[in-house]
C-alpha cells in the first residue's frame, strides 16, 4: 500500500510541477518581427472584403550545399500578415533543419504585401507559407 501511494505521489509531482519547476520562456526581443504583436484584428479569409495581396515573396538564402542535400523538401510556416504591413508571429509548422528553417523565417520577414481589409479598415490574416528547396 505504501509503495502504491509513493508511485501516485511521484505521478502527481510529474504531472503538476510547482511554479519553481516549470521551465521559463526565453526573453523575446520586442524589436524582433517574429515576436512582435499585432494590434490589428485578425480575420479568416471568408470574412474579408479584400484578401491579402502578396507583392513580393523573397526566396530563402539557402547555400548550394543545402539545396543539393535537401532538394525537393519543403518548409511550412504559419505567419500573421498584420494590418500594419509587417509579417509577424512566424512559426515553423513543419521544417527541415534549424538552419534552413531560420533562413525561411528570415525570408518571410521580408515579404511585401497589401494587408487584407474588412469594412474599409486594414486587418490581419494568418497565412501558411511554403518554401521549397530547389537544386538549381
Amino acid at each position: 500500500m505504501r509503495s502504491l501511494l509513493f508511485v501516485l505521489a511521484l505521478f502527481a509531482i510529474a504531472l503538476f510541477p510547482g511554479p519553481g519547476l516549470l521551465a521559463q520562456l526565453p526573453e523575446q526581443d520586442p524589436q524582433d518581427p517574429v515576436a512582435q504583436e499585432c494590434d490589428y484584428p485578425v480575420y479568416r479569409g471568408k470574412e474579408l472584403d479584400r484578401q491579402t495581396k502578396i507583392l513580393e515573396k523573397p526566396e530563402p538564402a539557402f547555400t548550394a550545399k543545402e539545396r543539393q542535400e535537401h532538394a525537393g523538401q519543403k518548409i511550412k510556416l504559419i505567419a500573421l500578415f498584420c494590418g500594419s504591413g509587417e509579417v509577424v508571429q512566424i512559426k515553423v509548422k513543419s521544417g527541415i533543419s534549424d538552419s534552413l528553417d531560420v533562413k525561411a523565417i528570415e525570408a518571410a520577414k521580408k515579404i511585401r504585401f497589401v494587408p487584407a481589409e474588412k469594412g474599409g479598415n486594414k486587418v490581419s490574416r494568418a497565412l501558411i507559407l511554403e518554401y521549397y528547396v530547389q537544386n538549381y
